[in-house]
Order: C-alpha cells, then structure tokens, then sequence
C-alpha cells in the first residue's frame, strides 16, 4: 500500500508544531513554587521526573519498537495529557511525584516516535534524500514553536496558570489527532502490519554492536555533559551573571531560538558541499566550542550573538547527523537506539547538573561552564579516535 509522503510529512510538522506549542513545560518551576511547594521539594519533584526519564528510557522504546511507534505516540500524548490535567489536584508532595512518574512515562513512550514514523515512511518509499530537509524543517518549527511558547507562557501565566494548562492540553490533543491520521510504515515495507516480534536481548545485541548508533550515543552524552546545564542555566546566567533585565531576558530567549531554527534550512546546502561523514564528526565539537567562546564573553552583546551562533551551528550541522544515523541503524531497533541516545544524555546530565552548580557556587557560573566545556571536547576527541570510521559511508551501510 503506497504512503502519501507529503500528506504523512505535514502531519508530522503538525505535530511537532502543536506538541512543543504546549507551554506548561517552559513553565513548569514557577507553576510548582506558585502552588506552594519550596525549591527543596521543587528539586525533588524534578530529580523524580530525571531519574523516570532514566530508568524509563529503554524499556518504553522496546516497547515502541515492538508495539508500533503510533500506538507508543498516541499513549504518550494521552498520558502526558492526563498528567497535565492531574497537576492542580496534586497539593501534596507523594501526589504530585506521581504525576512526575507520570510525565515521565509519557516523555520516554514519545522518545523519536514521531520521526521514526515518517523516517520510516520515506525509507519505504525510496526517499531517502528528503531525511536531511525533514530534519531541518522540523528543527525549525520546534524552535519558532519553542519561542512563541516562551514567550506566551510568561504573559499568561500572570493571567492564570490553569489557562496555561488548559491551552497546553489543547495543543496535546491536537498533536495527538494529528499522529493518529499518520499512517506507519513497518520495517520490511508492511505498512500498519505485524513485524515479527522484537527481543528484548535482539534489541539489546543489535545497539551495542551497531558502531554508528555506539557512537552518537557516546557523542550525545559527551555533548551532554555540558550543554544540558548550560542550556538549563541559561537564563539565570544573562539574569544573574551578566545583568540582563528579567524582562529582556524570555524576548532574547525567543528571538534567539527563532533565528536559530532558519540555520536547519541550510543543511542541505552544507550536506552537498562538505562530505556528510564529516559534517557529523566535526559538527559537534565545533557547536561546543562556539559555546565555549560564549562563556568566556565579557560583554553582555557578545555573549548573546555567540550564544545565537552556538544554536545555528548546531541547527546546520544536527540535521545531517540525524539523516546518517536513520541511515545505519534498522528500521526495527530506530526507536529502541533513539532511547539509547536519550538514557546516555539522561546519565551523563545528571551527574553534570549537581557538579555545575557545585562549582558556580565554589568559582563562579562562567568558570563552571569552561570546565564542563573543556570536558566535553576532551571526551569528543577520545570517541573520535575510539571510533575513526563510525560515520564513514561504509559504516553507515553496513550498519542498516
């Protein structure tokens, strides 16, 4: 049965643009401090909904794997739903870790559900040229989204956080009609069809042996190591440490994340003038380092633009490594490898954050971000000479 590409790949920017348009998640702190609950039981609330981001990772993408990306996605956006709706019933601390649990599940079912679906669509199809500009595309519409998000979360929520939750689970629901219209495309080219089933030692066996998916997981964690807490910091870094206005700080946020989101257009272009093999070897490095020079920004504007060039380079060069990992990895264990990459981040991010905070308060936060920095890039070259070929066309092939 044939698929309708460009009918499959609008809804999908359908729900990209609806699912990251919900803006409880941008908010989500100050909603738990306006419902009474300190910054200590707040950190706690958080560290639960990490820790079930972890240990929840794998076993939801076997499921994924096993169950249909569709089904995994349309669970995840009702669960994710529900939790939201939980939230100002939850006045205790045991109820709302709860609803963390929750959102915690319906995070790790949604882990590259969405993308597998329509990945998968265009490998059918013999499409696979489109999975750079799919990525690119979609990239953009997350961060546009992302901004008017964060921008509009912070007006609204001085109106009413319920209106806020409200409008998030609007957009959810229509995400979720949105993936529900998408047709799957199983691997072996059956579509909405029985695959044979998955073990959960065949998915094990096949990640780890995989070179090309060993390696941008151990890329995704080292990059993770400093940019989670750099990213989650962010904020308080232009608020706290250069100066910024509060009010200047969410319109710079999303004017940031706005123009960075048109560099993902111009990947394709980059894919065909630079080999993709080192696009995806060098992207990453460079990424940390233009963000390396952000931190070490004396001035407030400097700072800003260079912070803006870290995010267009990633924008430019992401794309292009998400199209080579589609390409090594089988279509059976894509979400099952995209957990993998999320359990890697989840891990090495957690044992960063607290180290982050430790050091901003022993030295400063800009010496805290250098260091961790510093770490990273030291870790890229390591994996880069652990794994010379991962990304080299052969690999590449030879891991699908």
């Amino acid at each position: 049965m044939h698929i309708d590409i460009r009918r499959q790949t609008r809804l999908y920017y359908a729900y990209v643009a609806l699912s990251n348009l919900s803006m409880i998640s941008v908010v989500m702190s100050l909603y738990l401090a306006h419902l009474g609950f300190s910054l200590y039981q707040i950190g706690i609330l958080l560290g639960v909904l990490q820790v079930g981001n972890t240990v929840l990772e794998i076993p939801t993408g076997f499921v994924a794997d096993r169950f249909g990306n569709r089904a995994s996605l349309i669970f995840a956006l009702t669960l994710q739903m529900a939790a939201y709706a939980l939230m100002p019933l939850a006045g205790a601390l045991p109820a709302m870790a709860a609803v963390m649990v929750l959102l915690a599940l319906a995070n790790t079912l949604t882990t590259g559900c969405a993308s597998a679906i329509v990945t998968n669509a265009l490998l059918a199809e013999g499409r696979s040229d489109q999975l750079t500009d799919l990525s690119a595309r979609s990239g953009v519409i997350f961060y546009l989204c992302y901004g008017v998000a964060a921008l509009a979360s912070g007006w609204l929520s001085e109106q009413s956080y319920e209106l806020v939750i409200a409008l998030s689970v609007a957009c959810l629901a229509g995400a979720l009609a949105a993936v529900a219209l998408m047709r799957e495309a199983r691997p072996g080219g059956e579509k909405d069809g029985g695959a044979r089933p998955i073990r959960v030692r065949e998915a094990a066996r096949y990640v780890v042996s995989n070179r090309p998916a060993l390696y941008n997981a151990l890329v995704e964690g080292a990059v993770a190591w400093s940019m989670v807490p750099v990213d989650d910091f962010y904020n308080n870094y232009l608020h706290d440490f250069l100066g910024i206005p509060l009010p200047l700080v969410g319109v710079v946020v999303a004017v940031q994340f706005v123009a960075a989101s048109l560099a993902g257009l111009l990947s394709s272009r980059l894919a065909r003038h630079v080999p993709e093999g080192l696009v995806a070897r060098v992207g990453p490095a460079a990424t940390v380092t233009v963000f390396l020079c952000f931190a070490l920004a004396p001035d407030p504007r400097a700072a800003i633009a260079l912070y803006l060039l870290g995010l267009a380079t990633f924008r430019l060069t992401n794309p292009v490594r998400s199209k080579l990992l589609s390409l090594g990895v089988d279509a059976r264990f894509r979400v099952t490898v995209a957990s993998f990459n999320s359990i890697a981040i989840s891990l090495l991010s957690a044992v960063s954050q607290p180290i982050f905070g430790w050091l901003s308060g022993v030295l400063d936060m800009r010496a805290a971000m250098v260091v961790l920095m510093a770490i990273t890039l030291v870790l890229l070259a390591a994996i880069n000479l652990a794994f010379p070929d991962a990304t080299s066309a052969d690999a590449v092939e030879g891991g699908n």
